[in-house]
Protein backbone atom coordinates (compact mmCIF):
# COMPACT_ATOMS: atom_id res chain seq x y z
CA UNK A 1 0.00 0.00 0.00
CA UNK A 2 1.36 3.41 -1.02
CA UNK A 3 1.36 6.18 1.56
CA UNK A 4 0.99 9.78 0.40
CA UNK A 5 3.25 12.53 1.74
CA UNK A 6 0.65 13.72 4.28
CA UNK A 7 0.26 10.23 5.74
CA UNK A 8 4.05 9.82 5.98
CA UNK A 9 4.40 13.16 7.80
CA UNK A 10 1.62 12.23 10.23
CA UNK A 11 3.33 8.89 10.92
CA UNK A 12 6.64 10.63 11.58
CA UNK A 13 4.95 13.01 14.03
CA UNK A 14 3.29 10.07 15.80
CA UNK A 15 6.56 8.19 16.21
CA UNK A 16 8.26 11.36 17.46
CA UNK A 17 5.53 11.75 20.08
CA UNK A 18 5.94 8.13 21.14
CA UNK A 19 9.68 8.66 21.47
CA UNK A 20 9.00 11.49 23.92
CA UNK A 21 6.75 9.23 26.01
CA UNK A 22 9.02 6.16 25.90
CA UNK A 23 12.64 7.30 25.44
CA UNK A 24 15.04 4.55 24.44
CA UNK A 25 17.87 3.54 26.74
CA UNK A 26 21.52 4.00 25.99
CA UNK A 27 21.77 0.37 24.88
CA UNK A 28 22.67 -0.30 21.26
CA UNK A 29 21.13 -3.29 19.45
CA UNK A 30 23.71 -5.90 18.51
CA UNK A 31 24.55 -6.55 14.87
CA UNK A 32 24.21 -4.28 11.89
CA UNK A 33 20.68 -3.10 12.62
CA UNK A 34 19.13 0.25 13.52
CA UNK A 35 16.94 0.58 16.62
CA UNK A 36 13.62 -1.11 15.92
CA UNK A 37 10.14 0.38 16.02
CA UNK A 38 8.37 -2.25 18.13
CA UNK A 39 4.57 -2.04 18.14
CA UNK A 40 3.12 -3.25 21.46
CA UNK A 41 -0.53 -4.19 21.03
CA UNK A 42 -2.86 -2.58 23.56
CA UNK A 43 -4.51 -4.90 26.08
CA UNK A 44 -8.10 -3.57 25.73
CA UNK A 45 -8.53 -3.20 29.50
CA UNK A 46 -11.95 -3.88 31.05
CA UNK A 47 -13.16 -5.54 27.88
CA UNK A 48 -12.61 -2.37 25.91
CA UNK A 49 -14.65 -0.24 28.34
CA UNK A 50 -11.65 1.45 29.94
CA UNK A 51 -11.06 5.13 29.22
CA UNK A 52 -7.36 4.37 28.66
CA UNK A 53 -5.33 2.77 25.89
CA UNK A 54 -2.86 0.72 27.89
CA UNK A 55 0.10 -1.65 27.77
CA UNK A 56 2.15 -2.96 30.68
CA UNK A 57 5.03 -0.60 31.43
CA UNK A 58 7.53 -3.49 31.69
CA UNK A 59 7.05 -4.30 27.98
CA UNK A 60 7.91 -0.75 26.95
CA UNK A 61 10.80 -0.57 29.40
CA UNK A 62 12.29 -3.88 28.23
CA UNK A 63 12.08 -2.84 24.58
CA UNK A 64 13.86 0.41 25.49
CA UNK A 65 16.50 -1.51 27.50
CA UNK A 66 17.23 -3.35 24.26
CA UNK A 67 17.89 -0.03 22.54
CA UNK A 68 14.61 0.04 20.61
CA UNK A 69 11.56 2.31 20.46
CA UNK A 70 8.23 1.00 21.82
CA UNK A 71 5.08 2.22 20.07
CA UNK A 72 1.59 1.48 21.40
CA UNK A 73 -0.75 -0.04 18.80
CA UNK A 74 -4.34 1.00 19.52
CA UNK A 75 -7.45 -0.85 18.37
CA UNK A 76 -8.91 2.43 17.15
CA UNK A 77 -8.80 2.96 13.41
CA UNK A 78 -10.00 1.40 10.21
CA UNK A 79 -8.38 -1.64 8.62
CA UNK A 80 -6.66 0.69 6.16
CA UNK A 81 -5.27 2.85 8.98
CA UNK A 82 -4.07 -0.16 10.99
CA UNK A 83 -2.36 -1.60 7.92
CA UNK A 84 -0.70 1.77 7.22
CA UNK A 85 0.61 1.84 10.80
CA UNK A 86 1.91 -1.75 10.76
CA UNK A 87 3.66 -1.04 7.48
CA UNK A 88 5.73 1.61 9.30
CA UNK A 89 7.01 -0.54 12.18
CA UNK A 90 9.59 -3.33 12.34
CA UNK A 91 8.01 -5.77 14.75
CA UNK A 92 4.78 -6.50 16.62
CA UNK A 93 4.66 -7.59 20.27
CA UNK A 94 1.64 -9.37 21.79
CA UNK A 95 1.58 -9.05 25.58
CA UNK A 96 0.35 -11.32 28.38
CA UNK A 97 -3.08 -11.19 29.96
CA UNK A 98 -6.27 -13.17 30.58
CA UNK A 99 -7.44 -16.37 28.93
CA UNK A 100 -8.38 -16.61 25.26
CA UNK A 101 -12.00 -17.62 24.64
CA UNK A 102 -11.89 -21.40 24.01
CA UNK A 103 -14.48 -20.93 21.26
CA UNK A 104 -11.58 -19.53 19.24
CA UNK A 105 -10.15 -23.06 19.06
CA UNK A 106 -13.41 -24.98 18.96
CA UNK A 107 -13.81 -25.98 22.62
CA UNK A 108 -16.15 -25.30 25.52
CA UNK A 109 -14.73 -23.45 28.49
CA UNK A 110 -13.13 -25.33 31.39
CA UNK A 111 -14.37 -24.07 34.82
CA UNK A 112 -10.89 -22.61 35.48
CA UNK A 113 -10.99 -20.32 32.42
CA UNK A 114 -10.99 -16.67 33.60
CA UNK A 115 -10.65 -13.08 32.50
CA UNK A 116 -11.82 -13.75 28.94
CA UNK A 117 -11.80 -10.51 26.94
CA UNK A 118 -13.68 -10.89 23.62
CA UNK A 119 -12.77 -7.37 22.51
CA UNK A 120 -9.07 -8.12 22.91
CA UNK A 121 -9.40 -11.54 21.25
CA UNK A 122 -11.08 -9.96 18.24
CA UNK A 123 -8.54 -7.15 17.93
CA UNK A 124 -5.57 -9.50 18.18
CA UNK A 125 -7.06 -11.76 15.51
CA UNK A 126 -7.53 -8.71 13.28
CA UNK A 127 -4.04 -7.39 13.82
CA UNK A 128 -2.38 -10.79 13.37
CA UNK A 129 -4.15 -11.17 10.04
CA UNK A 130 -2.71 -7.84 8.87
CA UNK A 131 0.74 -8.70 10.26
CA UNK A 132 0.76 -12.01 8.41
CA UNK A 133 -0.30 -10.29 5.19
CA UNK A 134 2.60 -7.84 5.57
CA UNK A 135 5.03 -10.55 6.83
CA UNK A 136 5.62 -8.35 9.87
CA UNK A 137 7.72 -10.15 12.53
CA UNK A 138 5.71 -11.01 15.66
CA UNK A 139 6.82 -11.79 19.22
CA UNK A 140 4.16 -13.26 21.52
CA UNK A 141 4.70 -13.26 25.30
CA UNK A 142 2.70 -15.58 27.61
CA UNK A 143 -0.90 -15.07 26.38
CA UNK A 144 0.70 -13.68 23.21
CA UNK A 145 2.41 -17.04 22.63
CA UNK A 146 -0.92 -18.80 23.10
CA UNK A 147 -2.63 -16.35 20.75
CA UNK A 148 -0.06 -17.02 18.02
CA UNK A 149 -0.80 -20.74 18.36
CA UNK A 150 -4.58 -20.34 18.39
CA UNK A 151 -4.66 -17.83 15.52
CA UNK A 152 -2.67 -20.23 13.35
CA UNK A 153 -4.85 -23.27 14.11
CA UNK A 154 -3.55 -24.71 17.38
CA UNK A 155 -5.24 -25.41 20.72
CA UNK A 156 -4.46 -24.87 24.41
CA UNK A 157 -4.39 -26.76 27.65
CA UNK A 158 -7.14 -24.77 29.35
CA UNK A 159 -5.91 -25.59 32.86
CA UNK A 160 -2.52 -27.21 33.39
CA UNK A 161 -3.06 -28.43 36.98
CA UNK A 162 -6.20 -30.42 36.06
CA UNK A 163 -5.56 -31.35 32.40
CA UNK A 164 -1.84 -31.80 31.74
CA UNK A 165 -0.63 -35.46 31.70
CA UNK A 166 2.14 -34.88 34.27
CA UNK A 167 0.97 -34.58 37.88
CA UNK A 168 1.10 -31.37 39.91
CA UNK A 169 2.07 -28.98 37.12
CA UNK A 170 1.94 -25.57 38.76
CA UNK A 171 3.21 -22.69 36.65
CA UNK A 172 1.62 -19.79 38.48
CA UNK A 173 4.05 -17.47 40.23
CA UNK A 174 7.00 -19.86 40.14
CA UNK A 175 10.45 -20.00 38.61
CA UNK A 176 11.71 -23.07 36.76
CA UNK A 177 14.34 -24.11 34.21
CA UNK A 178 13.67 -24.56 30.51
CA UNK A 179 15.56 -26.53 27.89
CA UNK A 180 15.95 -24.68 24.58
CA UNK A 181 16.44 -26.41 21.25
CA UNK A 182 20.04 -25.98 20.01
CA UNK A 183 20.13 -24.04 16.74
CA UNK A 184 16.74 -22.42 17.35
CA UNK A 185 16.43 -18.69 16.80
CA UNK A 186 15.64 -18.27 20.51
CA UNK A 187 18.89 -20.03 21.46
CA UNK A 188 20.87 -17.86 19.02
CA UNK A 189 19.29 -14.66 20.35
CA UNK A 190 20.04 -15.30 24.04
CA UNK A 191 23.23 -17.31 23.52
CA UNK A 192 22.27 -20.37 25.57
CA UNK A 193 20.24 -23.57 25.45
CA UNK A 194 19.09 -23.41 29.07
CA UNK A 195 17.66 -20.70 31.28
CA UNK A 196 15.63 -20.15 34.43
CA UNK A 197 12.38 -18.34 33.71
CA UNK A 198 9.34 -16.98 35.50
CA UNK A 199 5.84 -18.43 35.08
CA UNK A 200 2.50 -16.79 35.78
CA UNK A 201 0.20 -18.94 33.64
CA UNK A 202 -2.22 -21.86 34.00
CA UNK A 203 -2.63 -22.47 30.25
CA UNK A 204 -0.18 -23.47 27.52
CA UNK A 205 0.13 -24.75 23.97
CA UNK A 206 -1.55 -28.15 23.53
CA UNK A 207 -1.92 -29.04 19.83
CA UNK A 208 0.76 -27.09 17.99
CA UNK A 209 -0.37 -24.92 15.09
CA UNK A 210 0.61 -26.11 11.61
CA UNK A 211 3.85 -24.49 10.44
CA UNK A 212 5.26 -24.04 13.96
CA UNK A 213 7.80 -26.04 15.96
CA UNK A 214 8.40 -26.33 19.68
CA UNK A 215 11.82 -24.91 20.65
CA UNK A 216 11.68 -24.90 24.46
CA UNK A 217 10.05 -26.98 27.20
CA UNK A 218 9.86 -27.09 30.98
CA UNK A 219 11.04 -30.21 32.89
CA UNK A 220 7.43 -31.51 32.91
CA UNK A 221 7.13 -31.10 29.15
CA UNK A 222 5.08 -27.90 29.07
CA UNK A 223 5.73 -25.94 25.87
CA UNK A 224 7.73 -22.81 26.73
CA UNK A 225 8.55 -21.43 23.25
CA UNK A 226 7.42 -21.91 19.66
CA UNK A 227 8.78 -20.63 16.35
CA UNK A 228 7.09 -20.44 12.95
CA UNK A 229 8.94 -22.29 10.21
CA UNK A 230 7.86 -20.22 7.19
CA UNK A 231 6.77 -16.92 8.76
CA UNK A 232 8.68 -14.56 11.12
CA UNK A 233 6.87 -15.30 14.38
CA UNK A 234 7.97 -16.58 17.79
CA UNK A 235 6.15 -17.07 21.09
CA UNK A 236 7.51 -17.53 24.62
CA UNK A 237 5.32 -18.73 27.49
CA UNK A 238 7.30 -16.91 30.19
CA UNK A 239 7.80 -13.17 30.80
CA UNK A 240 11.20 -11.97 29.50
CA UNK A 241 10.11 -8.34 29.85
CA UNK A 242 9.81 -8.67 33.65
CA UNK A 243 13.13 -10.50 33.85
CA UNK A 244 14.82 -7.75 31.82
CA UNK A 245 13.08 -4.65 33.21
CA UNK A 246 12.35 -5.57 36.82
CA UNK A 247 15.00 -8.15 37.71
CA UNK A 248 17.76 -6.82 35.41
CA UNK A 249 18.52 -10.35 34.23
CA UNK A 250 21.36 -10.12 31.71
CA UNK A 251 20.18 -13.12 29.67
CA UNK A 252 16.87 -11.46 28.96
CA UNK A 253 18.32 -7.99 28.49
CA UNK A 254 20.21 -9.77 25.71
CA UNK A 255 16.89 -11.17 24.44
CA UNK A 256 15.64 -7.62 23.86
CA UNK A 257 18.94 -6.35 22.44
CA UNK A 258 18.81 -9.23 19.97
CA UNK A 259 15.16 -9.02 18.90
CA UNK A 260 16.25 -8.89 15.27
CA UNK A 261 18.05 -12.24 15.65
CA UNK A 262 14.73 -13.91 16.43
CA UNK A 263 13.92 -13.55 12.74
CA UNK A 264 17.32 -14.15 11.15
CA UNK A 265 18.36 -17.13 9.03
CA UNK A 266 15.01 -18.76 8.62
CA UNK A 267 11.27 -18.22 9.00
CA UNK A 268 11.00 -17.96 5.22
CA UNK A 269 12.00 -14.33 5.49
CA UNK A 270 15.40 -14.10 3.87
CA UNK A 271 18.61 -13.22 5.74
CA UNK A 272 16.87 -11.01 8.27
CA UNK A 273 13.23 -9.98 8.13
CA UNK A 274 13.81 -6.90 10.30
CA UNK A 275 16.73 -5.54 8.28
CA UNK A 276 14.77 -6.06 5.06
CA UNK A 277 11.86 -4.00 6.43
CA UNK A 278 14.19 -1.22 7.60
CA UNK A 279 15.94 -1.07 4.22
CA UNK A 280 12.61 -0.93 2.38
CA UNK A 281 11.33 1.85 4.64
CA UNK A 282 14.50 3.91 4.16
CA UNK A 283 14.07 3.56 0.40
CA UNK A 284 10.48 4.83 0.61
CA UNK A 285 11.56 7.91 2.58
CA UNK A 286 14.27 8.96 0.13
Amino acid sequence: MKLNRCMKLNMMKMFAACAMVFPTSAAVPSGNVHPLLVGIVETCESGGESDKVAVGAAYAEAVAIGGHLPVVISRYGTEVQIEALLARIDMLLLAGGGDIDPKRYGESAHPAVAKVNPVRDEFEFRILAVAKKLRLPVVGICRGCQMLNVFNGGTLWQDLPSEFPSDNVQHRNVRHPIAIEPGSRLAKAIGTTSAVVNSTHHQAVKRLAPGFRVVAKSPEGVVEAIEAEDYPAIGVQFHPERLAAKEKDETFKTFFRNLHLLFKDGAGAGPCAVQERQSARQGENQ
